[in-house]
């Protein structure tokens, strides 16, 4: 659908500007209308209203630069589009809605301090300015709901939270679009943004958005009127801002890759559901969580939707950026998901690495290593229960090996993890011994193995002994398990 632009710059006594003679102003969907500065849009018709409308291809969108009154008594009418027998995050986008407005819905307010939802049961409870709620429509089939009052015009600031994991519902103030680059991100707050879409798998999944994530990115910086999406607190509470510069009419649809970076996204593939991970690499980035470059991983409980995801700082990441390739040429990759099936990992933006960067997938638990350049989709089948960890090798494999032969013995999250050398994938019946000991002298466990990459789980903290016999030599190393 083509955008209608409509620019009012005089004083005008409205009753059919648009259509609706007799009602007011009403604005079909897919229709911009901007109030121009100095500029006084009068609706003076007798119980004459500005309706914005909504439906399933697009939204009516209002920014005012100069002012709106009601001499006839009338008031915004803003709509909001809803899918029935789906949650959808909402937030208000006039300034006197109260809970009322959904009675018989379901309502819910977020807490951060518990990550936890709690039902609004009082129908006369203000729906705050800047924050976000969740809705679940009781109607059989897709209905508009409706936000009556004053549309929302100004500065507006939102406070956050990090009193536990710092994810704060916030939402979009404006009856129209909000451009998240246009916003001056706190220092205490993560540079992401993620926006529930309900149409993903049984239950929904998360997109999310971080300026200068190109194609690593699942949604646009384009938040909606009347969207409530989640913020994560990084550096303690502070302040969100949203004023008039941040505004827009509409938006775009997802792009592709532009920035100047190096950035694998892997697309995991199953029961009909697609999802996808980042890895980028910028020089200005770090090892560690970067609240600017790096987005974390939000988990739903749609047992159908297949998740990949890195780590960082034991931080569950749906982008991670690092800053270089010569650090990072093999790089833990985990899939998770609610069902047993076939799988299938896809690797695209290969072209924004040099062609001597050689990219390859690693499956320790059938020790097949696939050229990503070559053949950019690997299959797998996958059961359910445990996460299933990949590696994605950033160079020929038999380099990474002369550069590191040693065998690497660690623990992490009550896992001892043994690594063998990837060029023991080319000796034909390669076995080895894997024996730990706790400090008496015990033999806890004793396992015979053809995996390079091995998680053996120990339940109880304390300090032990993995002595493993390889190429008729025998290796010890003593590891803590907390």
């Amino acid at each position: 659908m083509k955008k209608i632009e409509i620019t009012i710059f005089t004083c005008l006594l409205c009753f059919c500007l648009i259509t609706g003679y007799g009602q007011g102003i009403i604005v079909p969907p897919g229709t911009d209308v901007t109030v121009g500065i100095s500029t006084t849009l009068d609706i003076s018709i007798t119980g004459g209203n500005l309706t914005l409308q909504s439906d399933a291809s697009d939204d009516a969108s209002f920014i005012d630069y100069g002012s709106i009154t009601y001499s006839g008594g009338g008031e915004a009418k803003v709509q909001r589009y809803i899918t029935n027998g789906q949650w959808h995050l909402i937030s208000s986008p006039v300034s006197n809605a109260v809970s009322g407005m959904f009675h018989w819905d379901y309502l819910q307010y977020h807490t951060e301090l518990t990550n936890g939802w709690t039902d609004i049961i009082p129908l006369d409870i203000p729906l705050n300015i800047m924050q976000g709620y969740t809705l679940w429509t009781i109607d059989a089939a897709p209905t508009v709901e409706v936000f009556e009052g004053t549309t929302n015009t100004g500065t507006y600031n939102k406070g956050f939270t990090q009193n536990g994991l710092g994810y704060n519902l916030v939402g979009n103030p404006f009856p129209c679009t909000i451009d998240w680059d246009a916003v001056t991100i706190p220092t205490e707050l993560s540079g992401a943004i993620w926006l529930f879409d309900p149409t993903i798998g049984a239950n929904g999944d998360y997109r999310y958005y971080i300026n200068g994530g190109g194609a690593s990115n699942t949604t646009s910086q384009y938040i909606p009127s009347g969207q409530g999406f989640f913020i994560r607190a990084t550096g303690g509470s502070g302040t969100l801002t949203f004023d008039n510069s941040d505004r827009v009419h509409g938006g775009q649809a997802f792009y592709k890759n532009t920035e100047d970076q190096a950035s694998l996204v892997l697309k995991a593939t199953g029961n009909n559901i697609t999802t996808q991970t980042g890895i980028r690499f910028n020089e200005n980035a770090t090892q560690k969580v970067d609240r600017l470059f790096d987005v974390y991983k939000i988990f739903t409980d749609s047992p159908d939707v297949p998740v990949l995801f890195t780590m960082a700082e034991k931080e569950n990441l749906a982008i991670n950026t690092l800053p270089a390739i010569k650090e990072n040429e093999s790089i833990p990759l985990w899939f998770r998901a609610g069902m047993d099936g076939k799988y299938s990992i896809l690797a695209t933006e290969i072209e924004t690495f040099d062609n001597n960067i050689s990219i390859y997938i690693e499956d320790p638990l059938t020790g097949v290593i696939q050229n990503l350049r070559s053949n950019p989709q690997y299959e797998f089948y996958y059961k359910s229960g445990n996460d299933r960890k990949f590696y994605i090798l950033f160079n020929d494999p038999a380099i990474i090996n002369n550069q590191n032969e040693a065998i690497n013995i660690y623990s992490f999250d009550n896992l001892i993890h043994v690594n063998f050398p990837v060029s023991c994938l080319n000796i034909t019946g390669f076995k080895t011994q894997i024996a730990v000991y706790d400090l008496m002298g015990k033999q806890v466990i004793n396992i015979e193995t053809s995996i390079i990459h091995n998680q053996i789980p120990i339940d109880k903290s304390a300090l032990y002994i993995v002595k493993v016999i390889f190429n008729d030599n025998i290796i010890s190393e003593k590891v803590y398990i907390k």
